[in-house]
């Protein structure tokens, strides 16, 4: 019992991706044992995300109490847990979404952010489930009300979010538009479930939509900018705009007449600056929601590559240059193949 505790005690140094002035490096430091409401999980994997490129950039600071270091989902197996946890165990596989971390071998996480694995997911795989997941269930399902054989248009319906919005809500509604880049983009975001899939370069998609007669009741924007103006005019009364992101400009003209005569709803959010009480409210959501639907093979993982750690660089790269279609991953502890 006392070897035990001596054990425990004993500070553990982790390897993490460190940030030195926009490259980076792997470095090492010491990761202190959780507090009493935290688990600590040993990372099998980490998830890529385009927060991580505005944080290597200066531009995307972590929330208050937050690590400094890079990534906001991590799947792995549960090391050491407070005093005050009951429901979570030590070696439990479980994934998580964090306020940042998530670049390292360790991080210490509340446990209400914490979910188990799906028991048909792998455990270097799950990484790839909680920040997708938990953003398109708050916008889409909680902040724009979507509900069942709604319309919806999804903008990067390629990218993570993008891929993950489509695998989700085929199961509710056979009306999904989206955007990519690319005719490879299109066809995958089609295989997927969406219904229709606009090349962006090659097509305007406002355009197209009001040719077709077809007016969205819910929308999913990442791309801001002259997006805005063209959002508002193919909604249908009394839609929803939600923003996520503002990769092609935080600035746009808006009609004020198509807000008012069509009573639209525009509205913004973001997961990481949440509280653990608020981002654990979504958590139990999708549990009861979604959780279900991946262990019955109704949502499927979309993930297009995996990186090792040494390879963060060339993994960023790539997500900068958007040649990814669905999930990039970044594999932390590579040597242990087990699953759920």
């Amino acid at each position: 019992m006392l070897e035990d505790l001596f054990v425990y005690c004993i500070p553990v140094v982790m390897k993490f991706v460190d940030n030195k002035n926009g490259e980076l490096i792997i470095s090492e430091r010491i990761i202190e044992s959780p507090q009493e409401n935290e688990i600590q999980i040993e990372i099998y994997s980490s998830g890529i995300n385009r927060a991580d490129l505005l944080q290597r950039k200066g531009h995307y600071s972590p929330p208050q109490g937050e690590s400094d270091i890079m990534g906001l989902e991590v799947s792995g197996k549960v090391s050491k847990i407070g005093s005050s946890v009951k429901d979570i165990k030590i070696g439990n596989f479980v994934c998580a979404i964090l306020g940042g971390g998530g670049y390292a071998e360790f991080v210490n996480v509340d446990q209400r952010q914490v979910l188990p694995i799906p028991k048909n997911i792998n455990i270097h795989d799950a990484a790839a489930l909680p920040e997708t997941i938990l953003t398109v269930y708050e916008n889409i399902f909680n902040i724009s009300e979507f509900k069942k054989n709604e319309s919806i248009l999804i903008h990067g319906g390629s990218s993570g979010i993008g891929t993950t919005a489509i695998s989700i809500l085929k199961n509710f509604t056979d009306k999904i538009y989206v955007t990519a880049g690319s005719k490879e983009k299109c066809d995958a975001c089609l295989n997927l479930g969406a219904t229709k899939a606009i090349n962006y370069k090659e097509e305007d998609f406002e355009e197209v939509l009001t040719k077709e007669n077809i007016k969205v009741d819910v929308i999913l924007d990442m791309v801001g900018g002259d997006y805005f103006k063209k959002n508002l005019k193919i909604l249908n009364f009394k839609g929803r705009l939600t923003y996520i992101a503002a990769l092609g400009g935080i600035k746009g003209e808006v009609n004020l007449l198509h807000i008012m005569n069509k009573q639209l709803k525009i509205s913004g959010s973001t997961l990481r600056s949440r509280s653990s009480e608020l981002k654990g409210k979504i958590v139990q959501q999708v549990l009861k929601d979604v959780w279900p639907l991946i262990e019955n093979g109704s949502i499927g993982l979309n993930i297009f590559k995996k990186f090792p750690m040494d390879e963060i660089n060339v993994a960023h790269q790539l997500m900068e240059n958007s040649g990814h279609i669905g999930k990039i991953l970044l594999t932390i502890k590579e040597e242990n193949n087990e699953s759920t």
